[in-house]
């Protein structure tokens, strides 16, 4: 039985990862395909604020109202930019849109607050308990913000968020079961050693409680 309950948690997993990967491949090229125009801070400032305008909208839309007009309309017309969190029963801007939008505005100021605002961004399903997961989500949002700006206007509030999420999977009477399998726990040592490596770059002080709960972590499945 409880190699059955591993099996479904596992596929769950595989299929939430795919499913944010497909997000990311799905929304290559719909952004950062644009040619940037003369005025930069100005087309960066409106597609942003268009994407952020996209994402205030889907949070208001109830759920048992997403089949009705106008929003049921309103969600066809934005398919390739939104995608369905089945578990929260809401549909969320497709994050790498976010990250592409960056990639074309890096070198310009808003590039930071765009960051930001991809990591902050819902990435759609759950982890139900599997650790993995978890560093993986984190390794996406806020460690991947890290690895941008390593010492940036949100790296403390990035680093405390990797803190609050990893503190209880490295706990000692964790409620969270750890990997069994040697391919999961080869995984999780993978994302843990990504996750320390976005953290180099950081100077704020909350950084070595990350990274001691992190090597705890990677202690508890050798």
């Amino acid at each position: 039985m409880q190699g059955t309950l591993n099996n479904r948690r596992n596929a769950r997993w595989l299929a939430a990862a795919a499913l944010v990967l497909s997000c990311f491949i799905l929304a290559s090229g719909s952004i950062s395909a644009q040619a940037p125009s003369r005025d930069q801070e100005a087309d960066a400032a409106l597609e942003f604020k268009r994407l952020r305008s996209l994402q205030a909208t889907l949070g208001k839309i109830p759920m048992e109202k997403q089949e009705k007009e106008p929003h049921k309309s309103f969600l066809r017309k934005n398919d390739k930019l939104i995608v369905y969190s089945e578990p929260a029963g809401q549909w969320y801007v497709r994050s790498e849109l976010f990250w592409n939008l960056h990639s074309k505005y890096r070198t310009l100021p808003i590039a930071e607050e765009i960051a930001w605002a991809g990591a902050q961004n819902p990435i759609p399903g759950e982890c139900e308990g599997y650790v993995n997961c978890y560093v993986f989500i984190l390794t996406e949002t806020s460690g991947r913000y890290l690895g941008l700006y390593p010492n940036g206007k949100y790296s403390t509030q990035a680093v405390r968020e990797i803190i609050e999420r990893i503190e209880p999977l490295a706990a000692e009477d964790t409620q969270y079961d750890l990997p069994a399998e040697i391919s999961d726990r080869s995984e999780l040592r993978k994302l843990i050693s990504e996750l320390q490596a976005l953290l180099a770059g950081v100077t704020r002080p909350d950084k070595e409680k990350a990274l001691a709960l992190l090597k705890k972590l990677a202690e508890a499945i050798k």
